[in-house]
């Protein structure tokens, strides 16, 4: 670009020139051959006029040679304003790049954190389920053992009661043999009939006592045995 401004200053300049130069050719005969008044000039006198038709071009080819470096400068200054505007613009196009790639990584890294938390919930879900199950399957062997502890607890309270009747049967045996035999030794002296009714009664009925049957126990309640005397 700086090459072309100079190439046209360049050539307004010269043209500049050829035309002064035609110009004096034209004007420098005729001053030569009439001179002022139809007469011929002197040497010296057309040197003079020369010099300063010279001179005239010469300050002609300033004045235009200065045009064209104020034109020059002028357009170094937009080339220059051009080219600065061209950096700043590439400099945000590089920005803009280095951003959109920030921004790509950025998504990268978030859709990759979004994979692992995904998986991690399958993997939690997947715990939980098996916790699920875990818990259904003790629950039932819990449900399990207590149907088997009541039964069994039902079956030793039977066997306590029944330990129990034993026992008090087998005292109430004791006693009465304690009191026949006491009867007896005293028979001699006479004994009241209707006391020896009430014996025979007690008699017959401990020998027709039966234990209670299963299914009149209640397992779960508590019961505070009877201590015999």
């Amino acid at each position: 670009m700086v090459f072309f401004l100079k190439y046209d200053s360049d050539y307004f300049i010269a043209e500049a020139e050829f035309h002064e130069y035609r110009e004096l050719e034209v004007d420098s005969p005729k001053s030569l051959e009439n001179g002022e008044g139809g007469r011929l000039i002197a040497p010296q006198e057309a040197c003079n006029r020369i010099a300063e038709v010279v001179q005239e071009a010469m300050r002609k080819m300033e004045m235009v040679a200065d045009e064209k470096m104020r034109m020059f400068k002028k357009a170094r200054m937009a080339l220059e304003a051009c080219d600065r505007e061209l950096e700043e613009k590439a400099k945000e196009v590089a920005d803009l790049e280095l951003d959109r790639q920030n921004k790509k990584v950025q998504i990268e890294e978030l859709e990759r954190i979004v994979r692992l938390k995904q998986a991690e919930a399958d993997m939690f879900q997947l715990k939980a389920n098996e916790a699920k199950r875990e818990a259904e399957r003790l629950q039932r062997i819990g449900l399990a053992k207590t149907d088997k502890s009541e039964e069994e607890y039902a079956s030793s309270y039977l066997k306590l009661r029944l330990s129990e009747a034993e026992a008090e049967k087998q005292y109430l045996f004791e006693k009465i043999k304690l009191q026949e035999s006491s009867r007896a030794s005293q028979s001699s002296g006479g004994a009241d009939p209707s006391q020896v009714l009430a014996y025979s009664k007690i008699h017959e009925i401990l020998h027709g006592y039966t234990v209670p049957p299963k299914t009149e126990a209640q397992p779960n309640e508590r019961h505070h045995f009877r201590t015999n005397p």
